[in-house]
């Protein structure tokens, strides 16, 4: 796929950008500890969270020979109450905090939708802070609304007992394709569910960072997490940095809770200390795992309809654990 054209105004340049970017947009992005909420996008390699998609672009904003922003964008193959459709996902928006509030990042959003709509896609999505007011202020100025809430949750394994009554299996998703079909079956009414959730979201290493799922059975209830491990993609070294990322959560009946806090004991036996997990927003749930919860960040699943498309339809969505 050949690059867009560079867009250019009197002092600001817009272009795709070159492997040769990679240190300065490594530090545009921040050096930050490896501990607490910083581990959900914590990595050296800049650009790994661009390789989890198979289309992206990481859009630079240069002024004179400095990059003073950037923006990721990507356009996925997803189901909308059911209909296959492309989706743009925008993420990894920086601004050099001396450019803010100079229309730079603006600038890239606009061009980011832009080129997803001229791709067909009826939608673009993005996660925003809910604490961060400026950029939520930004996109609902560009047309974008708040549809759904997720809260992602470092957990500390440590705080969680082990249970001699919770029967804990490990299943590989692909193994069983009746088994697979069973448990993904109840997510593909989501909005904005990946369209080939299997393939994309549960290869296993080499092929993907999948690590396989748990799922456990106790007293009045079971629970179901799939692992994501992309640490070596990201560049951390897994002896240092021991949290994965936890997705397809599902707990059911009363003793559900209490079958996934066998899971996440067995985990911190293991050799891991964090559990990175994102949940949709709600109060009961949060009054149950908040004492395990070590960081969290809170973001709204933001949306904003392109090339004349109806609202998203009201049902759950779907969070990919490659955002």
């Amino acid at each position: 796929m050949s690059a867009p054209p560079a867009l250019q105004t009197a002092d600001l340049l817009l272009r795709d950008a070159t492997v040769t970017d990679h240190d300065a947009l490594q530090s545009l992005d921040g050096a930050s500890p490896d501990a607490g909420a910083a581990l959900i996008q914590a990595r050296r390699n800049f650009f790994a969270r661009t390789a989890a998609y198979n289309r992206c672009r990481t859009i630079v904003a240069q002024q004179e020979d400095q990059i003073v922003g950037v923006l990721c964008a990507a356009l996925t193959p997803v189901r909308v109450a059911g209909r296959p459709c492309s989706a743009g996902y925008i993420f990894n928006v920086r601004v050099n905090p001396g450019q803010r509030t100079r229309g730079v990042g603006s600038m890239m959003m606009r061009a980011a939708a832009d080129w997803l709509e001229s791709e067909g896609a009826p939608y673009v999505t993005g996660l925003i802070g809910v604490t961060n007011v400026a950029s939520m202020k930004m996109v609902t100025s560009l047309g974008w609304e708040p549809i759904a809430r997720f809260d992602y949750l470092v957990l500390d394994l440590a705080r969680f007992a082990p249970d001699p009554e919770v029967h804990i299996r490990k299943v590989d998703a692909l193994g069983d394709r009746a088994h697979a079909a069973w448990r993904f079956g109840e997510v593909f009414l989501h909005n904005f569910v990946p369209r080939y959730l299997v393939s994309e979201l549960f290869q296993p290493y080499p092929r993907g960072p999948y690590m396989g799922s748990l799922t456990a059975f106790g007293p009045g209830g079971n629970a179901w997490l799939s692992l994501w491990d992309d640490r070596a993609r990201r560049g951390l070294d897994p002896g240092s940095v021991r949290a994965v990322k936890a997705y397809d959560v599902t707990l059911k009946g009363r003793g559900g809770f209490r079958a996934f806090s066998a899971i996440a004991a067995t985990l911190h036996e293991a050799g891991l200390d964090h559990l990175l997990m994102p949940i949709p927003h709600d109060v009961n749930a949060r009054a149950l795992i908040d004492p395990f919860v070590s960081d969290l960040v809170e973001f709204n699943f933001c949306v904003k309809r392109l090339n004349g498309a109806a609202p998203v339809p009201s049902g759950p969505i779907y969070f990919d654990i490659r955002h």
